[in-house]
């Protein structure tokens, strides 16, 4: 009997408890400073680049090989604007290879990267794996948009707490000129009319010049060979900094973006047309950036053949039949040639800016849900509501 009445003790014990679980996404635990969850490279607010240098001591010591960069020489250098005589020009970071182990953080001499401790490096989930595949650009974001309040590092923590133990004042955290109070110090400067990076020095003699004439030489080289979507990506860039701006100095921000709208243009026809009405710069077959070199038709190619056997097996159709079909569409396209002649002039049908795929119409369709369900809950409205309008827009039961 006294055994019944504890098992009943514990049972309703139970009943009566907190409970442990969330409703995840719409609420989400309190990350530890502590935690990791995938490298990103910070930004160096006070000149308005990255901290790293590319000197690969992270990508020599990565135990799985999931890092690569290139080094450069700063341009800002000689023009007195940073102290840094290199620079880095290209990162990449394979998020699909990387096993978070934190070895890059704890060799790096720059404060140049560092584990992200927030919930958006977590969220990097994708339907192929080669979108895990991160560039400078990716890597910079969150630090760039003030998305890491406290960047931490063991190191610092190690002090910290010798620092305690020794009865010494704790020293000052790592990686100040990355977190949010450097990008809005940089936002202060720019209201104040004194630009968004530090004069460190005086520029050497003839370096502005040297850079002009550098600038004006390479813009369209350097736009030359870029796809519409990496175009379209820079323009939204640039908008959005002039927006920022305008409203950091208290201007029109549409104003603003339509003038970077229209200096973009300008700078990618010559004569301030779209894109659209210039078409795609020439390049010799086979050369670096050439949307029509023989490797990126065959990736073309296959990216079409993948998308056509997916759907032919999502219709219950032979898949090797669609591939056929999706293979002599392709190279009729191209008037006929091989799939990897060089030189071609025009686009498979699953180029940049045709009707996306099921895939990719499900996924957006299911992000429209999320944002909506996030903003009925913000609102205090029927979330279920909110997203039941989303599903009848897409006409989805």
């Amino acid at each position: 009997m006294k055994g019944l009445f504890r098992g009943l003790a514990t049972t309703l014990s139970t009943a009566f408890r907190r409970p442990v679980t969330l409703q995840f996404p719409e609420v989400k635990h309190e990350l530890p400073v502590r935690q990791r969850s995938f490298p990103v490279l910070t930004w160096d607010f006070d000149h308005e680049e990255p901290f790293c240098t590319g000197c690969m001591v992270c990508v020599r010591n990565c135990p799985v090989e999931c890092m690569t960069a290139v080094m450069q020489d700063n341009p800002k250098y000689p023009l007195g604007q940073s102290n840094r005589r290199k620079i880095i020009e290209k990162f990449w970071i394979d998020y699909g290879r990387c096993m978070r182990c934190n070895i890059c953080v704890e060799v790096c001499n720059f404060e140049a990267i560092v584990m992200d401790n927030t919930w958006g490096g977590h969220e990097h989930s994708a339907f192929d794996r080669r979108d895990l595949h991160k560039d400078l650009d990716d890597l910079t974001r969150a630090s760039r948009e003030g998305r890491l309040p406290a960047p931490f590092r063991p190191i610092d923590a190690l002090e910290a707490s010798v620092a305690r133990l020794e009865g010494k004042e704790a020293p000052e955290p790592g990686m100040k000129g990355a977190r949010p109070e450097a990008r809005q110090a940089q936002f202060e400067r720019i209201a104040a009319g004194q630009g968004a990076g530090i004069q460190e020095r005086e520029p050497e003699p003839g370096a502005l010049k040297a850079a002009a004439a550098a600038a004006g030489a390479g813009a369209d080289e350097e736009l030359a060979g870029l796809s519409e979507k990496k175009l379209r990506a820079k323009r939204m860039r640039a908008e959005k900094e002039a927006r920022e701006l305008a409203i950091a100095e208290g201007r029109d921000p549409e104003a603003a973006v339509a003038e970077a709208r229209k200096a973009f243009e300008a700078s990618v026809s010559g004569g301030g047309a779209p894109r659209a009405a210039a078409g795609p710069a020439p390049a010799a077959a086979g050369a670096k950036g050439d949307p029509n070199s023989p490797s990126k038709l065959r990736a073309r190619r296959m990216r079409a053949e993948r998308e056509a056997r997916e759907k032919a097996i999502a219709e219950g159709r032979d898949p090797e039949a669609a591939v056929e079909e999706a293979r002599a569409a392709f190279e009729a396209s191209l008037g006929g040639a091989p799939a990897a002649a060089p030189g071609a002039a025009a686009a498979p049908a699953a180029a940049d800016g045709d009707a996306p795929s099921d895939k990719k119409l499900r996924a957006k369709r299911m992000r429209e849900e999320r944002e909506a369900r996030d903003k009925a809950i913000a609102e205090g409205a029927d979330p279920e509501a909110a997203v039941a309008e989303v599903r009848a827009k897409w006409g989805v039961q």
